[in-house]
């Protein structure tokens, strides 16, 4: 709805105009009880009990043809912009009450106790419909204006849902709608733990393999995973080639974020296993994963443009773990020292040290147990 407060005039109706059917509701249920008032009115001043059926049925009339003729007041006034638009829309409804006023002084000479047609008291008539039809207008809009936002607010969730569905399990896109967050994440600093599974052997997989192979093998394989990842309320931040990065307690609080990477390693590990018995099955060559786990303090949010957004974070954990996925090997979980520390209970031993890209240290590395 508009409204004006600086020296431009303030304008009280809504931007939009009802559809007919539902200012049909409104005119035919204010219409009678109007109609019926005025003839409660004439009851009481002349004791003729008809006044309250005639009088009931001119309203009843009243809001029957009050919506028919907002079209033809609408054409009839020039369309303009600004505040002057919200006038041409008081005075649409002003115009439609006025015509409809006068269908019912003709309609009113067919009805017993009519005072002539042309005596000056029927012009309270178009006076008095002309008068209350823009306030039922109103009415009318501003109800059809809620409808409308709300209409537009839950295609909007439907909208992100989509989208976040494509990343997040459902869990996880319905608390992002349900919080103050809102449906568009704004950049943020967290502590998060990044999950990265890459495929051992890929580059002779697409050397060796057609490209149909290929992809029918990476879309079983990122099928499989991504049931896994939404089991335990991960995020899929990305598929990087043959590897998926996977964060959490990103784009929503998980206080027990790193044992939630760990259960998901070892399930990836598990359904990658039941996968490859059914390919050996179909004499195809097994699938082998290394994955890296790190944790740490990123920038998360959505990036890109209005028509293409994604959920990323953008930091050294990720930089971290995808280089020890990288050094993993097949069956192989590496976790970082932060990660060791924040999970004391975790079967791992120390497995390597390695340079960190870029010469800014020595990584510990540990290498959980099997299970």
């Amino acid at each position: 709805m508009n409204f004006y407060s600086d020296d431009r005039a303030l304008t009280l109706l809504p931007d939009v105009s009802a559809p007919r059917n539902l200012l049909w509701r409104f005119t035919l249920s204010f219409g009678p009880l109007l109609g019926f008032g005025l003839g409660l009115g004439l009851y009481a001043a002349t004791g003729e009990a008809a006044y309250l059926v005639k009088e009931t049925l001119l309203g009843l009339a009243a809001g029957f043809f009050a919506p028919l003729f907002v079209p033809l007041a609408r054409r009839l006034i020039p369309p303009t912009r600004g505040p002057a638009r919200d006038l041409r829309h008081y005075l649409m409804y002003l115009g439609a009450g006025a015509l409809t006023g006068a269908v019912v002084w003709l309609l009113n000479q067919f009805f017993p106790y009519h005072r002539a047609w042309n005596d000056p008291a029927n012009l309270l008539y178009v006076i008095g419909v002309a008068g209350i039809m823009p306030f039922i207008g109103f009415v009318a809009d501003t109800v059809y204006a809620q409808r409308l936002a709300r209409e537009n607010e839950r295609a909007e969730k439907e909208r992100t849902r989509v989208i976040f569905g494509q990343y997040v399990s459902e869990a996880i896109a319905a608390r992002i709608l349900d919080s103050a967050q809102g449906p568009l994440l704004k950049g943020e600093t967290r502590v998060v733990t990044v999950l990265i599974a890459d495929i051992r052997g890929f580059t002779r997989m697409l050397q060796d393999w057609g490209p149909e192979q290929v992809v029918q093998t990476l879309n079983e394989y990122f099928a499989r995973m991504i049931e896994v990842i939404a089991r335990f309320d991960g995020t899929v931040n990305k598929f990087i080639g043959d590897a998926i990065v996977v964060l959490y307690n990103a784009p929503v609080d998980q206080p027990d974020a790193n044992q939630r990477a760990l259960d998901t390693a070892r399930a990836m590990q598990t359904e990658v296993a039941a996968l490859n018995q059914q390919r050996r099955a179909q004499s195809a060559p097994p699938i082998r994963i290394g994955i890296a786990i790190d944790l740490g303090a990123v920038v998360c949010g959505n990036v890109g443009s209005p028509k293409r957004l994604e959920y990323t974070a953008i930091g050294a954990p990720v930089n971290t773990a995808y280089q020890l996925a990288s050094l993993a090997p097949a069956e192989t979980i590496y976790i970082t020292e932060q990660v060791y520390r924040a999970l004391p209970d975790a079967a791992a031993a120390l497995a390597a040290q390695v340079p960190l890209k870029g010469g800014t240290g020595i990584l510990n590395v540990y290498k959980l147990d099997a299970p």
